[in-house]
């Protein structure tokens, strides 16, 4: 439970006691970083423990297969990066694979694309200046704040626009629906703009048959 835990920045792996970055713009880096199209999902994973792990040449000489288990074992416990259940796994293909494709191309929002509006959300909604943050903010505190921004932030405003459904023509909402369109055109994300920390977490998890963290 968030309110009785506390938001620690370090995690014992193998009798290692590791300092951990989990600051939100680390963590913004870090999910950037996944992005990348070029990079194998090995070297993913080795750039990620080097941007989370600070003293990183702690676990340098771990064996590959141990270093995987030790970065899952972060985004998931440390991070709260959440994993499917192999039951939603086998109920999720069962659907159809254009649909599932849809969904996945439909994002709300981009940190990236948005960044300048979820800056200025967190300041009208509670006051605090992101940048000033840098370095500070837990992860876990900065996703608490941004899941609770308020319907009248800039953000908010825009995923609205992003998620209303455009009515069916009819010859009195000509001019509504044009004003609808506009705005979606305006504000709309671009394929593919990126995985949310969950998506990432799950497609390491895919791509190692299942394998966690766990010790």
């Amino acid at each position: 439970m968030f309110l009785t835990e506390q938001l620690k920045d370090t995690c014992t792996y193998q009798g290692i006691q590791l300092e951990l970055d989990l600051t939100f713009d680390n963590i913004l880096f870090f999910l950037e970083m996944l992005k990348d199209k070029e990079l194998h999902i090995i070297e993913k994973i080795l750039i990620g423990l080097e941007m989370l792990i600070e003293n990183f040449e702690d676990i340098e000489n771990l064996a590959l297969e141990e270093k995987i288990d030790l970065y899952i074992y972060i985004l998931e416990n440390e991070l709260d990066f959440v994993r499917k259940d192999q039951n939603d796994q086998e109920n999720q293909g069962l659907k159809d694979d254009t649909q599932e494709q849809e969904e996945q191309e439909d994002k709300d929002y981009d940190f990236n694309v948005d960044g300048e509006r979820i800056y200025a959300s967190f300041l009208m909604d509670y006051g605090i200046d992101l940048l000033e943050q840098q370095g500070k903010m837990h992860w876990k505190k900065f996703m608490s704040l941004f899941s609770g921004l308020s319907e009248k932030t800039p953000f908010m405003q825009v995923v609205q626009i992003r998620t209303m459904d455009v009515p069916s023509p009819s010859k009195d909402n000509q001019k509504e629906r044009n004003k609808i369109l506009s705005l979606k055109r305006k504000y709309a994300l671009e394929q593919n703009t990126g995985k949310t920390a969950d998506e990432a977490f799950e497609n390491i998890i895919t791509a190692f048959g299942g394998k966690a963290g766990g010790k």
